[in-house]
């Protein structure tokens, strides 16, 4: 195993600066933490975040070819060192791809991509798990316990950016219904001469009685104008 060379004042700056990389809009703040991750890590040569959304991993950040590469495997294959990490909630350590058995296809495919070891840290926030980030080294044996911690601490930077990210876009997705549902209630009202409690129940009526989101409903009518019955 390789002990980490890099300066703890170095360090601190380098977590200081992740840490502002969290306030940044995705996907920059993202792969500001990321490289931040390859910087402060140097056995990490190429470093790579999978989001796990609805049971599927999607790659946010890829910082090298061989995360590209290695991840469009796992998604047509459904498994490999960040499929596991991702989905039980485990740190993956690959000291040597040319003896590891656990993913054998996806072993050879990080041999002839230069990747020799391997480091996945699971990303979660509360219950909820959102991904990997995982780095890759061209030596064996690469990430020792001081890169594994240091990875750890990345890997919640990255969690807590991800968390915030799906947490902004719930809250923009219901500004958006609430600002749909209230034109469309604006309509009906100045078309019926309806009050603004009519023309939700209308909505609501119409919503049921076609088996269609209340905000779908709402949405046509802004689009088209036309008065649903």
């Amino acid at each position: 195993m390789t002990e980490l060379e890099v300066q703890p004042d170095e360090v601190l700056e380098q977590l200081s600066r992740a840490a502002r990389a969290m306030r940044a809009e995705e996907p920059t703040g993202l792969t500001a933490i990321v490289a931040q991750a390859t910087t402060t890590i140097p056995p990490a040569v190429w470093a790579g975040l999978i989001e796990l959304e609805d049971a599927r991993l999607v790659p946010r950040v890829t910082l090298g070819d061989p995360p590209r590469v290695l991840d469009r495997l796992q998604q047509e294959r459904g498994a490999g060192p960040c499929v596991d990490a991702a989905r039980e909630q485990r740190v993956i350590v690959v000291d040597d791809m040319t003896t590891d058995g656990r993913w054998p296809e996806f072993s050879a495919a990080a041999v002839r991509e230069g990747v020799c070891s391997m480091l996945c840290v699971p990303l979660w926030v509360d219950n909820l798990r959102l991904g990997t980030l995982s780095l890759y080294g061209q030596q064996t044996g690469a990430f020792g316990e001081s890169e594994r911690r240091l990875a750890a601490v990345y890997g919640t930077l990255a969690a807590l950016a991800l968390a915030d990210g799906r947490r902004v876009a719930q809250l923009t997705a219901a500004l958006e219904t609430r600002d749909l549902i209230g034109q469309a209630k604006g309509i009906l009202i100045e078309r019926l001469r309806i009050t603004p409690d009519a023309a939700f129940d209308l909505l609501a009526a119409i919503s049921q009685n076609s088996n269609e989101r209340l905000v779908s409903v709402a949405e046509r009518l802004v689009n088209t104008g036309e008065v649903p019955h």
